[in-house]
């Protein structure tokens, strides 16, 4: 009994952090597209489901430029990078949350091009010009081109 006990105590956290690993990808095209779906249904509890479902996604996001790197919203990060992908109907504000503070700090805004993949956080969207916008938090970025 003791020796079940430690097997399953070892293997908790791996079966953690494969589940992590083991996510869907979306690109933002795709969440986009659920986003719109939920928009369309009038039943709350649509809505939240698909939320809670998008919140168990990664959403990736490629070969986009910096459009600026600000001072976090965000209470969990330190700072915030802002990418725009284009869509068909609009440009999509990405605001990218990443702990690895040596990769946002050798971005340069309007010349860094970046590949990102982070958990999705939530839709929101502000009085400008973007068609939505995309939280995506505890993300990775790799920098395709420096400076």
């Amino acid at each position: 009994m003791k020796r079940l006990v430690v097997v399953l105590v070892l293997l908790a956290p791996f079966t953690l952090s494969c589940s992590y690993f083991f996510k869907e990808t979306l690109n933002v095209k795709e969440v986009v597209a659920k986003k719109e779906e939920m928009d369309r249904s009038d039943n709350p509890a649509y809505k939240f489901l698909a939320t809670r479902d998008l919140a168990e996604k990664r959403v990736q996001v490629k070969n986009v430029t910096i459009k600026d790197v600000i001072v976090s919203g965000n209470i969990d990060y330190e700072f915030c990078v802002l990418v725009s992908v284009p869509y068909e109907k609009g440009m999509i504000d990405c605001y990218i949350y990443s702990r690895e503070l040596k990769t946002v700090s050798r971005l340069v805004k309007g010349k860094s091009k970046i590949d990102v993949v982070g958990d999705f956080g939530r839709f929101f969207t502000l009085l400008d010009d973007a068609y939505t916008k995309i939280e995506i938090i505890n993300a990775d970025i790799t920098i395709l081109k420096e400076k």
